[in-house]
């Protein structure tokens, strides 16, 4: 599940280590798995899951870069059981505009500290 800035702070705040829980992505922040899952999913529920990621308030639905739109996740096994309501189509949208123009501006701020490194 990939990260907005304000979820891995939430999750910070609540006292875990920032590489504890995420791996880096194409550019993004994403949640750890371990033992094929999530690092906060203890087997029978997730242990964070008042302060949980935005995108997993919105699973299953995903945004699908290839189709350029929200869908369920064909990976879910209750997929049939959420309706892929316009709310939901529009939450999934925002937050996958957010995740780009976050990763957008961390490439921005790695160029800048690399050319000041150089001079």
């Amino acid at each position: 599940m990939l990260l907005l800035k304000d979820d891995v702070r939430r999750i910070v705040n609540l006292g875990f280590k920032e590489d504890s829980f995420t791996v880096e992505f194409r550019g993004f922040k994403k949640l750890r798995n371990s033992n094929g899952r999530c690092v906060f999913h203890d087997g029978e529920q997730c242990t964070i899951y008042p302060n949980r990621p935005l995108g997993c308030r919105l699973y299953p639905v995903i945004f699908d870069e290839d189709l350029n739109h929200p869908v369920m996740d064909r990976l879910c096994p209750f997929r049939a059981e959420f309706p892929l309501s316009s709310k939901a189509r529009r939450e999934s949208s925002k937050l996958y505009l957010k995740l780009i123009s976050e990763r957008q501006a961390n490439n921005n701020e790695e160029k800048i500290l690399e050319r000041g490194s150089q001079q």
